[in-house]
């Protein structure tokens, strides 16, 4: 009951906050195009049903809000509805039919189709290019701490190798090898590291695993038994730590933990073990000089990749932020938008034909519901969370209406493309088959994306 009080307390009025701006985008790249050619636009809709409130330019265009916050379209003259998908049989003036969308050549109709998801993916990248130019591009070294035991630990890596390609693909940060660990599940992957002044050839074996985050998400991944190497110094504290009671402050640098050596951050847990409840001797460096404590972890109960359930001790400290800021001129700038544009986009196309041939199970489809809460949680961090959040969804929303299913703009400009190629357009009954497989497919996945939100919600 908290989770659905929550739903609409705090996380709808976020969520409908920034599907509102996307749809405006989206469409607004539609217009924007649709002008340039000299078409008419008719409508400019927000929302679907009837309208809650609106205006008329200079040009006849209605420009409108409606009741159901869940998309958006822009109805141009000549068009049967919103779709674009099919013209009207209302009869035209020879004025209207220049202006008329259909009326237009082939390349003119593809234009408008594309703006709409070319202006999500340009405002994901404008976004990106004023963070990397304003604050940096964050950067965090593709250095490796290897777990004792692990598949990359099998392969022959060491804590210290800097992994410089995955599965034949470069690796710049360890972000890089994030997203692979969750693009290729279990799939073995060569790899390619240095070790001081040598390069060194391998392939690591991932174990598949399934975790569930604090929002009850579901997570599936290759873990390739690998963190990335961060000096075990203390950069803040969880709520009742242990070790802050202990007289740790931030800043300060472990050395050992019972005189086991701590050589890097993600290193504590293995060192402490299911030493829960017990008392372990700290020994840490707080500006130059040695000291030593005694710390009482606390317990806490974590799932394995197998399934399996432990018990193990926390210290309850985080690590200090190890994140390096690459700073660009403007140039510089758009290239690492358009670079991590392009890397979600990727990453959105191979998870969803992992999807379709069943490598990955159809309960990570996610709908409305998921993104309120997505919405309502990047919230809690403040304004980066919610732009971090603006600049996925965008990057989404356009790659989704990509895809050559009819009723989406992928699905218009693979009709245009045989259009081209054939040198006539389909078949009016072909489009209107298109057009209802089209939308019995896209209903589909939403009914299966939010029955997936609402079993999420109710977990």
């Amino acid at each position: 009951m908290h989770a659905i009080v929550s739903l609409f307390t705090t996380y709808l009025p976020y969520f409908i906050l920034v599907l509102t701006l996307l749809v405006f985008v989206h469409e607004f790249g539609h217009y924007w195009v649709g002008r340039r050619f000299g078409i008419h636009a008719e409508v400019f809709s927000i929302g679907f049903g009837p309208e809650l409130v609106g205006w008329t330019d200079r040009n006849g265009t209605r420009w409108k809000i409606s009741l159901i916050p869940l998309g958006g379209f822009v109805k141009f003259l000549g068009d049967s509805d919103g779709s674009s998908a099919l013209p009207s049989d209302q009869p035209l003036s020879a004025d209207q039919k220049r202006h008329a969308f259909f009326n237009q050549p082939l390349y003119a109709r593809a234009a408008v189709v594309l703006g709409g998801p070319l202006a999500n993916l340009l405002f994901a990248i404008v976004l990106l290019t004023g963070v990397f130019y304003v604050a940096g591009e964050p950067y965090s070294p593709p250095v490796v701490a290897v777990q004792p035991g692990g598949p990359a630990a099998k392969a022959g890596l060491r804590s210290g190798d800097e992994i410089v390609r995955l599965d034949g693909h470069a690796i710049d940060r360890f972000e890089d090898i994030q997203d692979a660990q969750f693009l290729y599940l279990a799939r073995p992957m060569s790899v390619e590291y240095r070790r001081g002044d040598a390069l060194l050839h391998g392939e690591i074996i991932p174990q598949y695993c399934e975790r569930t985050d604090r929002y009850h998400n579901t997570i599936r991944y290759g873990d390739l038994g690998i963190d990335e190497l961060v000096r075990p110094v203390v950069g803040g504290f969880t709520p009742d730590s242990p070790a802050q009671a202990a007289g740790l402050k931030v800043g300060d640098l472990l050395l050992s933990i019972d005189g086991k050596p701590v050589e890097y951050f993600s290193r504590i847990p293995d060192l402490i073990g299911n030493r829960a409840g017990q008392s372990l001797v700290v020994q840490y460096d707080r500006d130059g000089q040695r000291r030593q404590t005694t710390i009482v972890p606390q317990s806490d109960r974590v799932t394995d990749c197998s399934g399996a359930t432990h018990t193990v001790g926390r210290l309850r400290i985080r690590a200090a932020n190890v994140t390096e800021f690459r700073s660009h001129d403007m140039l510089g700038s758009v290239w690492a938008g358009v670079r991590h544009v392009w890397g979600m986009t990727t990453m959105f196309y191979t998870s969803l034909a992992q999807i379709v041939t069943a490598v990955r199970p159809v309960d990570e489809l996610g709908g409305p519901i998921r993104i309120a809460k997505a919405a309502g949680e990047a919230s809690y961090a403040g304004w980066i969370g919610i732009l971090n959040l603006v600049i996925a969804l965008s990057v989404v929303l356009g790659v989704f209406n990509l895809l050559p299913v009819p009723m989406l703009d992928g699905g218009h400009l693979a009709m245009y493309l045989y259009e081209a190629i054939r040198g006539r357009p389909l078949g009016l009954k072909a489009q209107e088959l298109g057009l209802k497989v089209g939308f019995a497919l896209v209903i589909g996945m939403a009914l299966v994306a939010t029955f997936n939100d609402i079993k999420l919600l109710l977990r």
